[in-house]
């Protein structure tokens, strides 16, 4: 199915059925939001930001208040608030796969219950190679809910295009630490995620305390040894960023 195409059948089901639009305040679901206002004819739907308490920049969770005003949809806005992020993490340690991934089970999945069984999403097949094996429509039954995926084949460039058309700005932490900021720590963030969220000392400070505190179990498996060597590897690279950032 073609992007055009793809589009069109989102149209058609979106139109048919209540929803919620799944916000995280990133580039690619305030795209999805945006697509929404445009092409869906009836107000049957609502939208889910979950905040991740301790884990989301208060930029983020601002940026979300704001633009949802400038929308006129802060009616339709359900902000749901996890359980402190850092507080589990002191205690389980940073979240690793499947099971062990409990910022997913413990805390999104709870608040997607809050949904209804459509949800719009912001997927893109470029994120990752998971992605590109998606559909327009996917069942998750992990969660129990159909998503719906319009920008399903849209570049990072449509993206953003299409967000700066209809006068809409990025998040700001995009600029401040490469990423939307509604997960300040992810143990699969990327180089520049991770270098820029550590040069800034309050978050420096609070995520490497828990790798600190957790190393000894971590360093016991693969996955936890890999995630923890990256975040080391890229987090001594903050210095260096700093210094550039105060030549500006």
């Amino acid at each position: 199915m073609n992007s055009m195409a793809a589009n069109d059948e989102a149209e058609r089901i979106l139109n048919r059925h209540r929803f919620t639009v799944l916000w995280s305040g990133g580039k690619d679901s305030t795209a999805a939001l945006l697509w929404t206002l445009d092409h869906v004819r009836h107000d049957d739907w609502n939208i889910l930001y979950v905040e991740i308490t301790g884990n989301t920049h208060p930029l983020c969770n601002q940026y979300v208040q704001d633009v949802a005003e400038k929308l006129g949809v802060k009616d339709k806005l359900m902000v749901v608030k996890t359980a402190d992020f850092f507080e589990l993490m002191d205690k389980w340690g940073p979240p690793l796969l499947f099971a062990y991934r409990w910022c997913l089970y413990q805390l999104k999945l709870k608040a997607f219950q809050k949904t209804h069984i459509f949800n719009v999403d912001g997927i893109r097949r470029a994120d990752s190679r998971v992605r590109r094996k998606l559909n327009l429509i996917s069942v998750f039954k992990m969660h129990g809910r159909v998503s719906i995926s319009p920008l399903l084949d849209w570049s990072k460039g449509q993206v953003i295009d299409y967000i700066r058309e209809h006068g809409v700005s990025l998040n700001p932490c995009y600029v401040k630490y490469g990423h939307s900021g509604n997960c300040m720590f992810c143990p699969y963030a990327d180089k520049k995620h991770i270098i820029l969220t550590l040069s800034d000392p309050e978050w420096r400070n609070k995520i490497l305390s828990v790798f600190e505190k957790h190393k000894n179990k971590l360093m016991k498996g693969s996955i936890g040894r890999s995630i923890y060597e990256r975040w080391m590897k890229y987090g001594k690279q903050y210095a260096l960023t700093t210094f550039f950032n105060q030549q500006k």
